[in-house]
């Protein structure tokens, strides 16, 4: 659809090759995105199984979140040094591995050590996905290319939670990882098929302290953010949280020092030199702010505020990825017809009026204008998603393609973190204002959220017009 409308306005569809390899990279996404989601309605059956409770066994997604922050940093170095597509297939052998463990964990600090290894693999399975279809797309590909990745992943929250509980009614909680298992047989087939092999370059130098740091220092932020995140945490929780918040900042400090004196730092820190890198960057970083708690709050408000039951909340919640999904099939014509900077900013401001909208209204009452106003917001979403991860890359030389994208992706899960912190912590203040903020705590969080989306489309107006306009070119540039 999205390809032969492309073509009908004179747009040269994707080359078979290069869409061969976005779906490929697509899949590996989709399962990735699943296994994070799909775990949440098996916990009660899987703490009552391994001898726990559910809340201590949550930690079972916290490691997962924190295995992925830790190898992030390190994904493009790797890539660079022993070639994209051996560390891509390796990173899904090792998703496969542990998946397989998982569903044998009889024990539950194995299983949540197992979670850990699933997160390492799937840091290097996303990034080097990526990278290999930015090295591949031409320059005029790049957009539907990258429209094309994200596609299956905006599937898989949909489906997660409902294939979860499924499985876990009928054929038991162990099958919520088994089912990687032909997933990932598929895929490797797939890469060993048709993905390009990039070399490596075995003597490149490694930065071992930039990793070290970068790793331990994303994985503190994270981790306190999580602990700052938790409803109800006691004092010692948050001494732990500024704990791990400190000590993160200190070896994020300690590395920007690090990587101006290092030749190939696993970080390059020079990138934010590029205009159009650090427009993206700064842009996506708040909105991913603004957004990112968006999830965690939606539920909370539908049951706590309208006295929805679970299910129908999260029903309610699928609302913004289905407009997100929605989306994929037009971004690519919409960013040609506006340009970045128009598209991001008119986005930027329909994310932030259908969010407030939604805050405003109550769904018992007004439920057809709040689902419209719920699937605008994740149609809005969407596009700036895609924007703001292609214009980073617009002026990106290839071969610095690997750090660019490692930079990117780890600011990007470290904003997401602080977004659903952002949302718990507004949530908390408000409540202990007494008793008409606490009433209207909701409310007045998700108009917080709003007023940044707002203030990320308005820094879009600083960007020059043609921003990343060669992405958008009808004819490939020479």
């Amino acid at each position: 659809m999205a390809a032969s409308a492309a073509h009908a306005e004179g747009t040269p569809p994707l080359s078979a090759t290069t869409r061969r390899v976005a779906w490929i990279v697509s899949a590996v996404f989709f399962i990735e995105q699943l296994d994070a989601t799909i775990i949440a309605p098996a916990l009660p059956e899987m703490a009552a199984d391994l001898g726990t409770d559910a809340v201590a066994l949550s930690a079972a997604i916290t490691a997962y979140l924190l295995g992925l922050t830790v190898l992030i940093p390190l994904s493009g170095r790797l890539a660079d040094r022993y070639g994209d597509r051996r560390v891509f297939t390796l990173a899904i052998l090792a998703f496969l591995a542990s998946s397989t463990a998982c569903g044998l964990a009889q024990d539950a600090a194995v299983l949540i050590g197992l979670r850990f290894v699933q997160g390492l693999a799937g840091a290097l399975m996303a990034p080097i996905g990526r990278l290999i279809v930015l090295r591949k797309a031409d320059t005029h590909e790049l957009v539907e290319a990258m429209a094309l990745v994200i596609l299956l992943a905006m599937i898989a929250p949909m489906v997660g939670p409902f294939l979860g509980g499924l499985l876990t009614t009928y054929l038991g909680w162990r099958w919520i990882f088994w089912v990687n298992i032909p997933l990932c047989l598929a895929t490797l087939l797939l890469v060993w098929r048709f993905l390009p092999a990039q070399p490596g370059r075995p003597g490149a130098r490694f930065d071992a302290l930039g990793a070290g740091l970068t790793g331990l220092g994303f994985a503190g932020v994270v981790y306190g953010l999580m602990l700052l995140g938790e409803r109800g945490a006691a004092a010692g929780t948050w001494r732990l949280a500024v704990a791990a918040l400190v000590g993160g900042v200190l070896l994020l400090a300690i590395y920007a020092h690090h990587a101006r004196r290092h030749p190939e730092p696993v970080l390059a820190l020079a990138l934010l030199s590029i205009a159009s890198f650090r427009d993206a960057m700064a842009g996506s970083t708040l909105f991913r702010i603004a957004v990112g708690g968006v999830p965690f709050l939606l539920p909370l408000m539908l049951q706590e505020s309208y006295g929805y039951s679970p299910l129908a909340a999260g029903l309610i919640v699928l609302l913004p990825a289905a407009g997100g999904f929605a989306m994929k099939f037009f971004s690519t014509r919409l960013l040609r017809r506006l340009g970045y900077r128009a598209g991001l900013l008119l986005h930027g401001l329909l994310t932030a009026l259908c969010l407030a909208l939604a805050a405003a209204l109550d769904p018992r009452e007004a439920f057809i204008i709040y689902v419209m106003a719920l699937f605008g917001f994740g149609w809005a979403r969407s596009l700036q998603m895609n924007a703001y991860g292609t214009l980073a890359y617009a002026d990106v030389d290839k071969r610095k393609l690997a750090s660019a994208t490692s930079f990117f992706l780890s600011v990007q899960n470290l904003s997401v973190a602080l977004g659903v912190a952002l949302t718990a912590v507004l949530l908390r203040a408000l409540e202990t204002l007494g008793d008409a903020a606490a009433r209207h705590s909701h409310l007045w969080t998700a108009l917080i959220l709003s007023a940044l989306c707002l203030l990320s489309a308005l820094l879009c107006v600083s960007m020059p017009a043609g921003a990343g306009g060669h992405l958008l070119a009808r004819t490939p540039r020479s």
